[in-house]
């Protein structure tokens, strides 16, 4: 069923490229292992060909040794030097190693090995690696041995191995060679990802062309046609469905402008009526209005009264701060007048001074006269008495104004300061009470001049009044002739409602094969 559901285009490209990625899946399948055991071969063959060859350089070595132009140490030095430098492989890393029978490690590109003992080295798995190849190699003069050693990549880390010994009898040498069977692994791989990538390439191309051909010559005429058909589809639906809607509406509409005429022509008489009763409130709003007016005018004339006393209020209160300002003054005279009998005193305590001093002087005068001076010295005794009670008099007086002096001047200041703030206050008040009174004079003529204008309009009210029921009365003769001609359109609304009702169902019809042919070229999600 899913398969089903796919589009034409979907279905066409699985059967085409379905059986032909199958059946090159199958052939990469057969050609891995096929070319797997080939390449391991040829890998087997060329370990063995290069062991034969280093054993040809050995054989040549050892012939000088018998013919005498070498020693069997200078054979083996010479011999050794080739084999140290000869590499092979891809990257020239593979190399021969040389052991005894020992074992002893000979020959070998790690020098850490050369010289050591080889009886009890293991591979990574726990075998005996070198005492099985001389096991091996007593039983024939080559073979091949498995075993894990260290990877060329990373030191740390034992990979498998493949390797090709060989005895060379004449100095007990065993010349050996190996492969790391994970680069057979990872050339396979290469060539198999060049298959898939190969694979992938032409299945796509194929596909393309497919896809290209199909549109072309299947799936655009095909669509042409279907999206035709449902375009033409689309739009019967479409008007279809609006012919219903509006058949119902029209319909619904009638019904509602019948109902909603029976509604009106009862409201309108209602209506009428309120009229009549808006025509007798208009006549009495009229007489209200009138009394409004003249308790209006009544009221500006009480505010005008008003704001005449407040002026007066303020002609007499800055008469009042006139004379409280004149009493300060006569305070400041009364307050010079003191000061000057200040003064005049200080002039009698002077005189007083002298006086004492002149006392003093007869007093001295009198004692050098003796006897003869007695009565003088009485009389400048009694005078220096007289200055002194004159003296003291003085300096109570002086005391006495002083006092009088700071308190008449606190008496001043405190009048002064009292008389500036009822000035202050008294025509911040007068201002207020001018102010608001302005404020009601204002108030009463607006006040005035909306009841004139609401009895006016209380007259235009009661004459629109009259003729709103003249118009009414032919309202409701139209509204008569409106319903029975809404009958009639209630009629032809209901058969256009049948109708529109079997064109919209033939459109479903005709959109259910629309998309049947969609169905079959998109797929069922697409349709």
């Amino acid at each position: 069923m899913k398969f089903l559901n796919l589009s034409l285009r979907t279905k066409v490209l699985f059967l085409s490229l379905a059986p032909l990625f199958i059946f090159q899946t199958c052939m990469m399948l057969f050609n891995y292992s096929s070319n797997k055991s080939a390449l391991m071969q040829e890998k087997k063959d060329l370990l063995r060909e290069v062991i034969v060859t280093a054993s040809g350089a050995l054989k040549t070595f050892h012939s000088r040794e018998l013919s005498g132009e070498l020693t069997r140490e200078q054979a083996q030095t010479l011999a050794s030097n080739y084999l140290k430098k000869l590499r092979y492989g891809k990257d020239k890393t593979d190399y021969i190693w040389v052991n005894d029978f020992n074992p002893k490690m000979i020959i070998h590109p790690k020098q850490a090995l050369v010289g050591t003992d080889l009886s009890n080295f293991k591979d990574k798995a726990g075998k005996l690696l070198f005492v099985d190849i001389i096991s091996l190699l007593k039983k024939s003069d080559s073979a091949y041995t498995n075993y894990s050693w260290n990877s060329k990549k990373d030191d740390s880390k034992f990979v498998p191995k493949l390797s090709y010994v060989s005895h060379f009898k004449p100095w007990g040498w065993i010349l050996g060679s190996g492969i790391y069977v994970e680069d057979v692994e990872t050339y396979i791989q290469e060539v198999l990802l060049k298959d898939v990538i190969l694979l992938v390439v032409g299945l796509l191309i194929i596909a393309g062309l497919t896809i290209v051909a199909l549109n072309k010559g299947v799936i655009k005429p095909l669509l042409i046609i279907a999206n035709k058909l449902g375009d033409a589809s689309c739009k019967v639906s479409d008007e279809s469905e609006v012919s219903l809607n509006t058949s119902k509406h029209l319909s619904d509409a009638t019904n509602e402008q019948a109902s909603s005429l029976q509604e009106t022509v009862s409201s309108i008489e209602e209506i009428s009526k309120m009229i009549i009763r808006n025509s007798d409130a208009a006549n009495t709003s009229k007489e209200i209005s009138n009394k409004s007016e003249r308790s209006a005018k009544n009221g500006k004339m009480t505010v005008d009264q008003m704001l005449i006393s407040i002026q007066n209020i303020a002609k007499n209160n800055n008469f009042a701060m006139e004379k409280m300002e004149e009493n300060s003054q006569n305070t400041h005279e009364i307050l010079e007048i003191i000061k000057e009998i200040d003064e005049k005193t200080k002039v009698i305590n002077d005189i007083v001074f002298q006086t004492k001093l002149l006392s003093f002087n007869a007093s001295v005068e009198a004692a050098r006269a003796g006897e003869s001076g007695k009565g003088f010295a009485v009389v400048a005794e009694e005078v220096g008495s007289l200055a002194s009670m004159s003296g003291k008099a003085s300096e109570e007086i002086k005391s006495l104004l002083e006092k009088s002096i700071t308190k008449v001047d606190n008496i001043v200041s405190e009048t002064e300061a009292v008389t500036a703030e009822v000035i202050k206050s008294g025509s911040k008040t007068v201002e207020e009470g001018t102010s608001k009174a302005k404020q009601c004079k204002e108030a009463f003529d607006e006040i005035l001049l909306n009841i004139i204008d609401v009895g006016q309009r209380v007259d235009e009210i009661a004459e629109a009044c009259k003729e709103q029921s003249i118009g009414v009365s032919e309202i409701t003769e139209a509204m008569r002739s409106l319903d029975s001609l809404t009958h009639e359109n209630n009629s032809a609304a209901q058969k256009a409602s049948l109708n529109a009702e079997d064109l919209r169902q033939e459109s479903e019809i005709l959109d259910q094969t629309v998309g049947e042919v969609l169905y079959i070229i998109k797929g069922r999600n697409a349709a």
